[in-house]
């Protein structure tokens, strides 16, 4: 047997599902994101490029499980229309006295969407023992903040004003996710398109 084959089939690769935005949307999202940066808050900024809504995190998968991993999505789409999901919001995880994290999101969550992540979350199992989401919580991560933030300036960054976003959905993505000191490096391993 060759050891490097070997080795090559055992290595893990950090993957997620996940909506993947369009050019325009994504210049969009971010004149919001240099909106909230010009406030002065300390923290990481997730390139534009990367802009992103995660369906299903699935963290270091064996490359055996891509395949599985594939059909289950073009099974769980087979039925699917496209639909538009409107972002209109700024939002922090976990909690305004503790934020670490600034995205934007809906007001009002889509039902088609949610449909659409419970069908992939549910068939998943049958690839791997993926934990199954306890609440889907739609949203683009716009910043990841170091040491939390003044409750003044965050209460004002969350009053910038984002107007509606009509965001498309029209494919779904199993994105490979390749972490650099730069930040994260994005490529699609298979995209599946909604009717």
């Amino acid at each position: 047997m060759n050891p490097d084959k070997s080795h090559k089939t055992n290595e893990t690769i950090r993957c997620f599902i996940a909506i993947v935005l369009d050019g325009q949307m994504k210049r969009q999202i971010g004149r919001i994101q240099t909106a909230i940066c010009s406030s002065g808050i300390d923290a990481r900024w997730p390139s534009a490029q990367n802009f992103h809504l995660t369906l299903k995190f699935l963290g270091n998968i064996s490359q055996q499980a891509l395949p599985c991993i594939k059909a289950i999505l073009s099974e769980a789409i087979a039925d699917k229309s496209r639909f538009n999901i409107t972002f209109n919001r700024l939002g922090v995880f976990p909690n305004a006295r503790h934020p670490k994290v600034i995205w934007i999101g809906p007001d009002k969550t889509s039902p088609d969407l949610v449909t659409l992540q419970r069908d992939i979350d549910s068939r998943l199992n049958r690839c791997d023992l993926f934990v199954k989401e306890k609440r889907f919580s739609p949203h683009i991560t716009l910043s990841r903040l170091r040491n939390g933030a003044k409750p003044d300036i965050l209460k004002k960054t969350l009053e910038i004003e984002t107007g509606s976003l009509l965001i498309p959905v029209t494919q779904v993505h199993l994105i490979k996710s390749r972490l650099h000191s730069s930040g994260a490096v994005h490529s699609s391993l298979f995209c599946g398109n909604l009717k």
